[in-house]
């Protein structure tokens, strides 16, 4: 607290950015709370193998995802009748089933679908309304592209040159171009790549 104390006193303008660092990483950590849970000895047991098999750093943060992770996947919701992710039902389908139905659609109609489907997503109510901020600004977009990440749509990286290189992607690229126009409310170029199951679009 002290050390926040000295921080604080000083004017931000004058701070430097190692203390700006520090006085954010010291407000964030006061604003989590010390809780004790009681737990089998069996579960503690699985914990302290995937803390040792570095999966995670400690017991404290294996938990604290483990939390976010029942949150932010609504594991709350899930009955026998399915499992329910911010409001949308989730059914587990091979990639051979996704491509066959892909299969018999042109790539402008996957585009057009993309279009439709980018509309009406689910993800930019979650990002407006559990994380508070617009989907189709530069830090909303980030997030947008990391959460359709951890739901399977693969692997998303944004280089310098307004380029967006996607991996091991799950829809093909037309309906994933489509969809992301629609969702973040831009425009977005498809670029040929000579590396089998990789998806590049460029920002217009």
């Amino acid at each position: 607290m002290k050390e926040k104390a000295a921080l604080e006193k000083k004017d931000e303008a004058s701070r430097t950015k190692q203390e700006k660092e520090r006085l954010k990483e010291i407000n964030d950590l006061l604003k989590k709370k010390i809780i004790s849970v009681t737990m089998s000895q069996a579960l503690v047991a699985r914990i302290d193998e995937l803390v040792h098999e570095t999966v995670g750093r400690s017991r404290a943060q294996l938990i604290e995802d483990a939390v976010r992770w029942f949150l932010d996947y609504s594991v709350h919701r899930w009955t026998d009748r399915g499992l329910y992710v911010s409001g949308s039902r989730v059914s587990f389908e091979s990639e051979t089933m996704s491509s066959f139905f892909f299969s018999k659609l042109t790539p402008s109609d996957q585009y057009e679908l993309g279009i439709t489907a980018g509309s009406q997503s689910a993800v930019a109510d979650v990002v407006k309304l559990y994380h508070g901020t617009d989907p189709t600004d530069k830090e909303g977009r980030s997030l947008v592209l990391a959460i359709l990440q951890n739901y399977g749509w693969g692997f998303f990286n944004e280089h310098d040159d307004n380029l967006l290189v996607i991996t091991s992607p799950f829809y093909p690229p037309s309906f994933i171009q489509g969809y992301l126009e629609a969702l973040l409310k831009v425009k977005l170029e498809l670029v040929e790549t000579a590396v089998k199951d990789t998806v590049a679009l460029r920002f217009e």
